[in-house]
């Protein structure tokens, strides 16, 4: 009779367990009818991906989708993609979405070195010329180039579903040149650039295309050797070339003088030092001296050096005639500074009376505004006047979004319509997109200056909707309160998780609970538990509330009962203590139970939880006490008689998170009142009437397995 017992209770369990868990697997796996439609219609629909096959064409009625978080992409020629994010709930929903029509930028060659240049629109290369492109209404910079010729440049704004036409002219780039100073030891020598006869050393040729060339310097002394070079030319730099073409070359040296002490004198394009210096080791032969001094102008002449021996020149410089002038900045912004010739002369309005004669250089900043930059001529009876406009610092920006109409805000203040382009201040900035029956989504952005155009994608959601970062934000938290859950502590199971505790001790002997998260504050769970005569089952409700982390308070209503073997007897059965049945009867086993506990739990973060509770319990029992509980052969007919026990209980369980799914606990609780009868005599003792009485303290161990979705373990830290 126990093994049958405990076999059906097994069966009762598992089809509990089955009850819980079969209608919300298959709630959750089914595909809802639901209907899809777009204005224009006819748009190709995909599920999550484009590289999926896709649902069909819009409009779309009864088509099927698993429920939960989806994205459908609408795709229609001539039309911008568009997103759909949503949360398939309900049977036969409509989702809508307004595909807004691209527009078409045609660019033809309006010369013939135009056509095959390559396009760029915004920054992307997209053809060649002659094309006809399809883009978002806005505006858009439309570039083409071609290697030797200057790139041309237009932007142009189109409006939705219309078409501009963009002819394209395309001009050669000016030539660009240097010069070649060629001097060396050996005057007169014939100079030869790319094979072409330029003149006799030393000479300056000018108009020289950048590039490589190649430079051949033929003496015409018999004592020199011809001298060959491949050369860079930059554009606007000049290149000296000095080398020595004598054979067996003899020094000598030079002696300069200059009327201005501390000129600084260059022989041949080379600084040799300053005024008076002594040049050696020179080649002999003729070779080009130069002085300079601020405020004279430059004197230069030719001298001839005899190999060992020492030659004298000297230069007479002539002073400049400086004028003077008045140069006055002002600019548009306090406090800006006001630089002339780099010389830093203070915050503007500047006025300089004693200005030289000739141009100087003006520079103009201010903290967040664009550097002011120019040139000023000072000369006999004319003044320099400039007015800095100082415009604030900015950088190209383009702002889109995933919904038509939508409008943009840049510090809090109204821009313009989305998607827009153009060119905003540096530094910080709250850029913000509204749109009816749209949450408003906004971001703080640091804008730095750039070329390149910055691009930001502002994915709006409807109202009553959450944003993907949302839903993974809760998900996360759900999982953590997933990790972090006992099933003995005051705080509830989260919704949609459901443990088995199995455990084993004194007493009861075996215990088997199953509980389930209904509601935010609401946990239902269901026992068994058994102690070999008697098999009894609970049915649970616990609310609780966690008003911090590591803290949870809660109350627990228990209601169940128990069955336990019936044994039937004749006359002449012997009653314990002496003498023997007169006539047939039988022997019944029943309980029922009603219990209230109120429970406190301090959380150890996701290590596990302690917790402590207090309860008032009521019993009532039906059971004959025996001497032998298995075989029944002896029976006290006069311990038949119901008891009605009211007591309390106190007790206690420390909890340990051993994986994600795997908690183990150990629990102890003593009962406060008269002992419970149907507890004695669990194990037999012949030797005293009544058997062992209730120990009124209880312990039991075990594990807790956890079934829900689980994240994996890095995802939760």
């Amino acid at each position: 009779m126990p093994g049958l017992t405990h076999r059906s209770a097994a069966l009762f369990f598992a089809f509990v367990l089955a009850l819980v868990a079969a209608p919300r697997a298959e709630a959750q796996t089914t595909p809802i009818p639901i209907n899809i439609e777009s204005t224009p219609p006819g748009a190709t629909v995909y599920l999550d991906s484009d590289t999926t096959p896709p649902l069909g064409v819009t409009p779309l009625l009864n088509v099927r989708v698993r429920r939960g978080p989806a994205t459908f992409i609408f795709k229609l020629p001539n039309h911008e993609e568009a997103r759909l994010t949503v949360n398939v709930a309900k049977r036969r929903e409509t989702f809508r979405v307004v595909l807004a029509p691209l527009s078409t930028i045609v660019i033809t060659a309006a010369n013939e070195s135009a056509n095959g240049a390559a396009v760029r629109v915004d920054g992307e290369p997209v053809g060649n010329v002659p094309m006809q492109l399809n883009v978002k209404p806005g505006r858009h910079l439309v570039q083409v180039g071609r290697e030797g010729f200057q790139t041309f440049s237009q932007w142009v704004d189109i409006a939705a579903a219309q078409g501009i036409t963009v002819p394209v002219l395309l001009e050669k780039e000016a030539p660009r040149t240097g010069a070649i100073l060629v001097v060396g030891d050996s005057p007169g020598a014939k100079i030869v650039i790319d094979g072409e006869e330029r003149g006799s050393t030393p000479q300056l040729i000018e108009g020289i295309p950048e590039g490589e060339h190649l430079v051949e310097i033929v003496p015409q002394r018999e004592d020199a050797e011809a001298f060959r070079q491949t050369v860079r030319v930059i554009a606007g730099d000049r290149i000296t070339l000095n080398p020595s073409l004598v054979r067996v070359p003899v020094k000598g040296s030079l002696r300069v003088f200059t009327n201005v002490r501390g000129a600084l004198i260059t022989v041949d394009g080379e600084a040799v030092g300053e005024s008076p210096v002594t040049v050696e080791d020179l080649a002999p032969g003729e070779h080009l001296v130069e002085a300079t001094a601020d405020g004279y102008e430059e004197a230069s002449g030719v001298v001839t050096v005899e190999a060992g021996r020492q030659s004298m020149i000297q230069l007479r410089l002539t002073a400049v005639q400086l004028a003077m002038g008045k140069i006055v900045v002002n600019s548009d912004v306090a406090g800006a500074r006001v630089f002339v010739d780099n010389e830093d002369r203070g915050e503007a309005p500047v006025v300089i009376t004693d200005a030289e004669a000739g141009t100087h250089a003006i520079r103009v900043v201010a903290p967040g505004r664009q550097e002011f930059r120019t040139t000023c001529n000072i000369g006999p009876g004319q003044d320099c006047k400039i007015d800095a406009s100082m415009a604030a610092e900015s950088t190209p920006v383009r702002v889109e979004a995933n919904v038509s109409n939508a409008s943009l805000y840049v510090d809090d203040s109204y821009i313009g319509p989305v998607p827009w382009e153009g060119d905003l201040p540096i530094g910080s900035h709250k850029i913000e997109v509204r749109a009816d029956d749209f949450r408003p989504h906004a971001e703080v952005v640091s804008l730095r200056s750039s070329p390149d155009t910055r691009v930001f994608y502002f994915t709006l959601v409807r109202f009553g909707q959450l944003t993907p970062e949302e839903e993974r934000e809760l998900e996360r938290e759900r999982q953590i309160a997933i990790r972090r859950a006992v099933s003995h502590g005051a705080a509830v199971l989260p919704e949609d998780l459901a443990v088995l505790d199995v455990g084993i001790g004194y007493l009861p002997m075996a215990k088997m609970h199953l509980g389930v998260g209904v509601l935010k504050w609401l946990e239902a769970g269901f026992s068994f538990q058994t102690f070999g005569r008697l098999n009894e089952f609970n049915l649970s409700a616990k609310a609780g509330y966690q008003p911090l982390k590591q803290l949870s308070v809660g109350g627990r209503a228990i209601l169940g009962g128990g069955i336990g073997p019936k044994k039937s007897y004749g006359p002449g059965t012997p009653v314990l203590g002496g003498g023997t049945a007169g006539e047939e009867g039988s022997l019944k086993t029943n309980a029922f139970y009603f219990g209230l506990e109120a429970l406190g739990s301090i959380h150890f973060n996701r290590a596990g939880a302690v917790s402590l509770w207090i309860a008032m319990d009521f019993h009532s029992d039906r059971w004959s006490r025996t001497a032998d509980n298995r075989r029944m052969l002896q029976f006290m007919p006069d311990d038949e008689e119901r008891q009605n026990l009211v007591r309390g209980r106190i007790g206690g369980s420390l909890e340990f998170t051993v994986s994600r799914r795997l908690n183990v606990w150990a629990l102890f609780e003593g009962a406060l009142g008269d002992e419970r009868r149907i507890y004695g005599n669990i194990f037999l003792n012949p030797d005293k009437k009544d058997g062992r009485s209730d120990p009124q303290l209880y312990t039991m161990a075990g594990v807790t397995l956890k079934f829900g979705s689980l994240w994996n373990e890095d995802d939760l830290r």
